[in-house]
């Protein structure tokens, strides 16, 4: 897997936060909508778009450097505001707002359609059927507990087509 393109990873952040940001947006919905990101570009493309690696955990598919490090790094610079609200039906809830615009200018066209596609999406569903799609796909169903995802499954995942894409 290619190293992490930072700047797509961040800008990317900036764009769900921005775009697919409501009520059901957390830390774990995001995790989600990246997994999406990289591994239906790479069944389309051969490539993933952030470089990440994803790991098997429990909630489904975890961003293993999105957390400590992409959002850490985006509140260092301003870019976002993270907070967490509590629930009385879900606990401690993230919250995110972007507070400066993405730069739309580092994704190709594909990059850009599949970013748009997925907050079109899933922007209504909540994390709980986020969950439930992820862990009923090749991805997550032949990985073990705790180990990164494998790529070269992504063929499985069902949504938007190459030609629904581009």
């Amino acid at each position: 897997m290619a190293a992490r393109n930072k700047e797509k990873y961040t800008n990317a952040l900036l764009y769900f936060i921005a775009e697919c940001g409501n009520e059901k947006l957390g830390i774990m919905k995001l995790n989600k909508l990246f997994y999406y990101l990289d591994f239906i570009s790479f069944r389309d493309r051969n490539k993933s778009v952030t470089g990440e690696t994803y790991m098997r955990l429990p909630k489904g598919p975890f961003a293993a450097s999105l957390d400590g490090e992409i959002i850490a790094s985006a509140k260092k610079k301003g870019l976002i505001m993270h907070k967490e609200d509590e629930s009385e039906k879900y606990g401690r809830r993230n919250r995110f707002q972007a507070l400066q615009p993405c730069d739309l200018s580092v994704f190709d066209e594909y990059e850009q359609t599949l970013l748009k596609k997925l907050c079109e999406t899933f922007r209504d569903w909540s994390t709980d059927q986020m969950v439930a799609q992820t862990h009923s796909e090749a991805p997550w169903v032949f990985s073990s507990p705790s180990k990164p995802l494998d790529y070269k499954n992504a063929d499985d995942i069902e949504f938007f087509t190459p030609s629904a894409v581009v």
